[in-house]
């Protein structure tokens, strides 16, 4: 096995590096409670492609903070009752192309893809954070009030598109699904751990978990780089370390895995130098939910035709399908 990491026998019992915030919980809570009190706003705009198979709408919504949130919906045609896929995009990227979404219509189902806030898609971000936004998304708002910060808005767009799916008319609220990798993989963990009417999450490579081992690794380089240069720039002696890593810790993905009692998949490559081996297994060993994990050797950062011959497989509802 390739050792960029830990040995196996270390990651399989590796449980992250701490800094959980005693109100990790409430805080969470509190945010779901207020949204759940809100009336949902959003709209569907339908674009016209000829498939006979599927009906096709850019869906927008209004963000937690107000922001115009896009995604792409596709839905099988002239069908009810249909399982829901709710898929996020890695880092810095877009929802996948229409082309590449229409994929799941052939297995009978829906999809819902958003674009993250201010990245490479159509939805907006508005700003309006005290400090640095220069060098990545992670560190916007670690200067400000915590409802400030950039993930916090992105976690909870990402729950309200999962309650914007539910509400949909053709979906089964018993067969809801969320996926992504990377970033993506982050986001569906997140939704899945606030959301309890998600049935499945599935993950490959998730981003943004157990900050304090990325930065040890020096690995704070790639997707963590604002980490780094938020050192560098403001504390470079490291004198409010401890504060930082204590504000990050509400935004770990490992964290919101306790909470998750969905069936979930986690695709693990060994080679991932954006998003460290070690990280992941924290995610996977604080998880107490049903799941799997499938570990690929010799890949790095990348979906692989056998993990995503696995995904069509834990996805299915009904024995027989595949």
């Amino acid at each position: 096995m390739p050792m960029m990491d830990m040995p196996i026998q270390e990651l399989n019992c590796y449980l992250g590096k701490g800094n959980y915030p005693s109100d990790f919980i409430d805080y969470w809570n509190r945010q779901i409670a207020r949204l759940n009190e809100r009336d949902l706003e959003y709209e569907l705009v339908k674009k016209e492609f000829l498939n006979e198979c599927a009906d096709y709408y850019e869906l927008y919504f209004k963000g937690i903070d107000g922001a115009r949130i896009h995604a792409k919906y596709i839905c099988p045609k002239n069908r009810q009752n249909v399982p829901l896929i709710l898929q996020f995009h890695d880092y810095k990227q877009s929802s996948k192309s229409w082309y590449h979404l229409t994929r799941y219509i052939g297995i009978g189902y829906a999809v819902l893809a958003m674009d993250c806030r201010g990245q490479g898609g159509m939805s907006e971000d508005l700003g309006g954070v005290l400090g640095t936004t220069v060098c990545g998304h992670l560190m916007i708002g670690i200067d400000d009030e915590l409802d400030q910060m950039y993930y916090r808005k992105v976690y909870l767009d990402a729950y309200l598109l999962s309650k914007i799916g539910s509400q949909l008319p053709q979906i089964d609220t018993k067969k809801i699904v969320s996926y992504g990798q990377g970033q993506g993989g982050a986001l569906a963990i997140v939704v899945a751990a606030m959301n309890k009417e998600i049935n499945k999450c599935v993950a490959k490579d998730p981003f943004l978990a157990d900050f304090k081992r990325v930065w040890e690794m020096d690995l704070d380089s790639l997707m963590y780089e604002g980490l780094r240069y938020y050192f560098r720039w403001f504390d470079p002696l490291h004198e409010r370390e401890d504060e930082v890593f204590s504000r990050l810790g509400y935004l770990d993905v490992v964290h919101f895995a306790k909470q998750l009692n969905c069936k979930f998949l986690l695709g693990t490559g060994l080679l991932d130098s954006s998003c460290p081996p070690s990280t992941q297994y924290a995610i996977f060993n604080q998880a107490m939910c049903n799941k799997m994990h499938l570990v690929f050797a010799k890949f790095d950062h990348e979906l692989c035709n056998r993990f995503e011959d696995e995904v069509l497989r834990f996805i299915q509802f009904e024995e027989g399908c595949v």
